[in-house]
């Protein structure tokens, strides 16, 4: 997969949120496989990706994300630390709001990209969510 793909769907998804931190993950092996995000100064991409590798998050472990398999549908979370569906990852990596959408091929559930704030909350609009769940599934068969 061509990381400039990824880098203009990043850059899509910023212009409609703001955020600048965005990621996409792949799911497999039953976990969360790092594979390409956006380069900030909050958090940069060795950090993120060394984190995942040191810190695996498991599908089977983590509600949120079984959630997203079985219903295939993104979840909002504006403020983690107030929402029981937030996982410890967020918690590592200081998520403080998170919009995760999934990447559905095959009517399965292929990978993740991840909206996130961190050190501030970001509460996700309609329009925003909408814009950017459209914005993946334009993209996907490019993923």
């Amino acid at each position: 997969m061509a990381y400039e793909i990824l880098d203009e769907l990043f850059e899509k998804i910023s212009k409609v949120t703001s955020l600048k931190d965005v990621a996409y993950h792949q799911i497999k092996e039953g976990k969360l496989n790092p594979i390409h995000k956006t380069s900030t100064d909050t958090l940069g991409i060795d950090r993120w990706e060394s984190g995942h590798y040191a810190n695996p998050v498991y599908i089977k472990d983590t509600f949120v994300l079984q959630e997203i398999v079985r219903t295939k549908a993104y979840v909002a979370i504006s403020d983690t630390k107030n929402d029981t569906r937030s996982s410890e990852a967020f918690f590592f990596f200081g998520v403080d709001s998170n919009l995760i959408i999934p990447v559905i091929k095959n009517d399965e559930v292929e990978g993740i990209v991840c909206t996130v704030s961190i050190n501030e909350i970001h509460n996700f609009t309609q329009e925003e969510i909408d814009e950017c769940v459209k914005l993946v599934n334009d993209y996907k068969d490019k993923l």
